[in-house]
């Protein structure tokens, strides 16, 4: 009884976080991928320690379940440890990713509909005896020998990926406990090949818990975020010709990002643009929130909405100028203004007085 309790211990940290996240973090896009992360590993996890306590159908909606969100663990991965990543690194999207699970899926729904319930749930009851009947080494070549082929790629080119970043020391101790805990997903399914005992099982569902949950808490709870901008403790205080180097880098970063900034917000007048959000600007720009909300505060000295105000006010003044008898609605509208009253609020707040006083005295 325990140890099935832990087989299902994963999924339900899984789903502690994923409904905790939203009560205590903001919607940005590291919200989004993490919920995604913790949404399709949670539903593998299940549908994994469900296959070890059900027969029957049951078992055949959870083996198909399992196939499709299993492939999509190390992708969501992949795009949650990038987007923590600087802002010139490119970003990766789940999207595309969904082509190979999907079309796995297809061809078993296929075969299943082929071979029947019975035959089927056969073949994958006993995947590795020699199979005479030739849909039933169809059913078998699908969806183990393809499966497990795909996961293990999928599982090396991660392991791949967090030891150049670990020999780059830039990674974060969130993405350290998140490569761990895929390490033990791996045994995990091994386990399928090799049919370990059940409490084998349990001991490593119970340490996949407890890596989900730090990785998690991390996650949720603002953990270091990594990035080569990210100290790390070992690291010598003296700067070294490549600490220097990495600033300089850095520096040119933060120009580059700068004049994207500038570009998007200036020249194409997006500041205009009514309800334009700090979370937008991000996506644009190819990065997070946060870096911009950095660049905005260290540049301008004021944060995001401020700077956009100022902005649409100059450009109102300009308006009011060449529009003189226009409606204030009008006015509120081209400089990006929900309502009049929003309009005249911000312009007095900034200005010091209402647009009809300035305009007098600016004639």
């Amino acid at each position: 009884m325990i140890a099935t309790v832990l087989l299902f211990l994963p999924c339900m940290t899984c789903l502690f976080w994923l409904v905790l996240n939203p009560l205590v973090r903001k919607k940005d896009n590291e919200f989004k991928a993490l919920e995604l992360l913790l949404a399709i590993s949670g539903i593998a996890l299940f549908a994994d320690a469900g296959l070890t306590c059900t027969e029957g159908n049951a078992m055949l909606s959870l083996f198909l379940t399992k196939q499709f969100s299993a492939l999509l663990i190390i992708p969501a991965a992949f795009a949650y440890i990038r987007l923590l990543s600087p802002a010139t690194e490119k970003k990766t999207s789940i999207q595309a990713f969904f082509a190979i699970p999907a079309s796995l899926m297809v061809a078993q729904v296929i075969l299943l509909t082929l071979t029947g319930s019975e035959s089927f749930l056969q073949s994958i009851g006993t995947p590795w005896t020699v199979q005479s009947d030739k849909a039933m080494q169809l059913i078998r070549i699908c969806s183990f020998m393809v499966f497990y082929t795909i996961l293990a790629v999928q599982i090396i080119l991660f392991a791949v990926f967090s030891l150049i970043k670990a020999l780059k020391r830039n990674y974060s101790i969130q993405a350290g406990y998140l490569t761990a805990a895929i390490v033990i997903y791996a045994i995990l399914e091994v386990s399928v090949i090799w049919d370990y005992a059940l409490w084998i099982k349990a001991l490593a569902s119970a340490i996949l818990a407890s890596l989900l949950f730090i990785f998690s808490y991390y996650g949720v709870f603002h953990g270091e975020k990594e990035s080569k901008h990210a100290v790390v403790a070992d690291r010598p205080s003296v700067p070294t010709p490549e600490r220097t180097t990495e600033i300089h880098q850095s520096q040119a970063d933060e120009e580059s990002l700068r004049i994207r900034f500038e570009d998007l917000i200036v020249s194409e007048q997006l500041f205009l643009k009514q309800g334009i959000r700090l979370a937008d600007i991000a996506t644009m720009l190819d990065t997070n929130r946060t870096y911009v909300s950095r660049l905005v505060n260290s540049t301008y000295n004021m944060s995001f909405s401020d700077y956009i105000n100022t902005l649409r006010i100059d450009y109102a003044e300009q308006y009011l100028i060449h529009n003189r008898d226009a409606k204030q609605s009008d006015i509120a509208a081209a400089c990006g203004f929900p309502n009049a009253s929003a309009f005249n609020n911000v312009f007095k707040k900034i200005t010091g007085v209402t647009p009809k006083i300035w305009l007098a005295t600016n004639s």
